[in-house]
């Protein structure tokens, strides 16, 4: 994508998503955005950094989670005597 600005499907493309959940984003102030007209326009960088900062975020959890994981210490045996 070379163009400096997207609109809604534009923005949907980019992030694999449907144009209205864009909106939903763009409403909460996840994404910034202006209307021209009836038309929301988006800096397509803007739209990269918000799928940038979800791919490192998410990334980041599933590590720690896979650490979680592969650090806990094995359950107390169970021994007879007594």
């Amino acid at each position: 994508m070379n163009t400096p600005t997207v609109g809604l499907t534009g923005a949907a493309e980019i992030l694999h998503v449907h144009p209205k959940t864009v909106e939903d984003l763009i409403r909460a102030g996840t994404i910034p955005a202006g209307k021209v007209g009836r038309s929301w326009v988006m800096m397509t960088r803007d739209v990269l950094a918000y799928a940038e900062k979800l791919i490192v975020a998410q990334t980041a959890e599933r590590l720690v989670a896979a650490r979680r994981r592969t650090t806990k210490a094995p359950p107390p045996s169970l021994s007879r005597a007594g």
